[in-house]
């Protein structure tokens, strides 16, 4: 019982602060538009429009094209480094109508790689952390680790690695153009977030900047609770009647 609470607790708190997170960032948002602060950022900004310039000139190139699609193909390989920097990188050096559908490619080679390589080498630690854990094991069961349901709520969750989750489905009866079609839409709002915020880099305190990451916070914080939620009825820890 304290194991249940623990973990119901430890979610909700998580979530509280993704709400608090959201909560001072759009209070942040408001303070920007006082005219003292905008009197001394425009001194700020001021520093960074020739490095803008500097990379609209020289930034966007095929060159980059290619850097970018083989840091997605490296994170299969080497995965301690965050997705999220490879999309906002992305979104610094090409217009949002480019980068965003040069991230998707990119998310799409990654979700490719290690979906098959999960059908070749296993689930990896992913498979092996579910056999140490009896009850995780069993939840994945009664809910088919090859619903697309699933798999789409696993990629809405925030933190959840997502190469670890991609080689776990290799080792599922799912069709492969069907997971990646799901792991394309629920990643999507991450993918569009991190683009923008790469984009509005330059004006760090402009609303394209910001209402990405409150964005992310309060739908992390939503996920949050409804994966708690739904875990607690799995396990009967919530009274309906």
């Amino acid at each position: 019982m304290k194991r249940k609470r623990s973990r119901s607790s430890v979610m909700n708190f998580a979530a509280f602060v993704c709400f608090l997170l959201a909560l001072i960032l759009i209070v942040f948002l408001r303070l920007s538009q006082i005219d003292r602060v905008i009197e001394w950022y425009h001194k700020y900004t001021d520093a960074l429009s020739s490095f803008e310039q500097w990379i609209q000139q020289n930034g966007a190139t095929w060159y980059s094209v290619a850097i970018i699609l083989a840091n997605f193909v490296l994170k299969a390989v080497i995965p301690w480094f965050p997705l999220s920097c490879i999309c906002v990188a992305c979104g610094v050096l090409f217009p949002a109508y480019y980068a965003i559908p040069i991230n998707a490619c990119g998310a799409a080679l990654l979700f490719t790689i290690k979906y098959f390589w999960g059908k070749r080498f296993g689930g990896g630690n992913a498979e092996k952390l579910l056999a140490k854990n009896e009850k995780a094991e069993n939840l994945v069961e009664r809910n088919k680790l090859g619903s697309a349901v699933v798999l789409f709520f696993l990629r809405l969750f925030p933190c959840i690695p997502i190469n670890a989750v991609s080689q776990l489905y290799g080792t599922s009866d799912i069709e492969y153009w069907k997971y990646l079609v799901v792991s394309l839409v629920g990643f999507s709002y991450k993918l569009f977030s991190y683009t923008i915020i790469g984009r509005s880099v330059y004006d760090p305190m402009s609303a394209s900047f910001l209402l990405p990451f409150i964005l992310l916070f309060l739908l992390s914080g939503l996920v949050l609770l409804a994966f708690n939620g739904v875990i607690s009825l799995s396990k009967g820890e919530v009274n309906l009647g």
